[in-house]
C-alpha cells in the first residue's frame, strides 16, 4: 500500500513539474485555440451578415422600374459568391436579353451553368430556361446561330429527374424542328415523327406539354 502511494506522489510530482516548466506552452496553445475561436466567430458573423445583406440588396432592387439602377446594383451583386450572386445573373439575363444584348445574355448563363455550388436540380432549372429563352430568341430573329448553344443548354438537363423529362423531349424536339431545312420536310423526318410518338406516350410527360406538342406537330402535318 505504501509503495502505491510513494509511486502516486511521484507521479504528481514529475505532472506537476512538467506543467511548471511547460506553462508558457500551455498558455500559448490556450491563446492560440481560443483566438482560433474569436476568429472563426467573427469569420461565421461576417459571412452571415454579408448574406443578410445581400438578400436585402436583392429583394429591394430585383423588382425596379429604374432599369439603370437595377443593371447596376445586380452587377454588385453578381460580383459576390453564393446564391443571390446567381440569382442576380439570372435578373441580369431578362435585362440583357429585353435590350437583345444576347451574346451577353448567353454568356453569363454559361457562367452560372458551370458553377460548382449548384446541384443537378437547379443545372437542369436553369438549362431548361435558357434553352427556351434562345429557342424563342432563334424563332423572333429568324437565326439559327444559337441552335448549338440550345443543345448544350439541353445536354445539361438531367434526363434522371422525372419532373424535367417533359420539358427534355419539348425541347428536343422544338430545337429539331428549328433545325430542319424546310418546312415540308418534317412529314418525312423519322427522327422527329419518332421522337413526337414517344413524347405522345410517355406517361411521365405532362398533358400541357403533350398538347403543346400536338398543336405543332398537326400544324407542320397539315401545311
Amino acid at each position: 500500500m505504501n509503495n502505491n502511494n510513494q509511486t502516486k506522489k511521484n507521479s504528481l510530482r514529475e505532472f506537476a513539474t512538467f506543467a511548471k516548466s511547460n506553462i508558457r506552452v500551455f498558455i500559448i496553445l490556450f491563446l492560440l485555440i481560443f483566438l482560433s475561436f474569436i476568429i472563426y466567430q467573427g469569420y461565421s458573423y461576417y459571412n452571415i451578415n454579408k448574406v443578410n445583406n445581400l438578400s436585402i440588396s436583392y429583394f429591394k432592387n430585383k423588382d425596379l422600374d429604374d432599369q439603370l439602377i437595377k443593371l447596376s446594383e445586380m452587377n454588385k451583386i453578381q460580383n459576390e459568391n453564393g446564391f443571390y450572386a446567381i440569382l442576380s445573373k439570372l435578373e441580369l439575363i431578362e435585362i440583357y436579353i429585353d435590350k437583345e444584348e444576347y451574346e451577353e445574355s448567353l454568356e453569363m448563363y454559361k457562367e452560372i451553368l458551370n458553377s460548382k455550388e449548384l446541384d443537378n436540380n437547379y443545372i437542369s432549372l436553369v438549362a431548361i430556361k435558357a434553352a427556351y429563352n434562345f429557342i424563342d430568341i432563334v424563332i423572333k430573329k429568324e437565326n439559327n446561330q444559337y441552335i448549338t448553344d440550345i443543345n448544350n443548354f439541353i445536354f445539361l438537363i438531367d434526363e434522371k429527374l422525372d419532373n424535367y423529362i417533359g420539358n427534355k423531349n419539348e425541347l428536343l424536339y422544338l430545337v429539331s424542328i428549328l433545325s430542319l431545312d424546310d418546312d415540308s420536310t418534317y412529314r418525312n423526318n423519322s427522327e422527329l415523327l419518332n421522337l413526337y410518338e414517344m413524347i405522345m406516350n410517355n406517361q411521365k410527360i405532362s398533358s400541357s406539354i403533350k398538347e403543346r406538342v400536338k398543336k405543332i406537330h398537326e400544324f407542320y402535318i397539315f401545311i
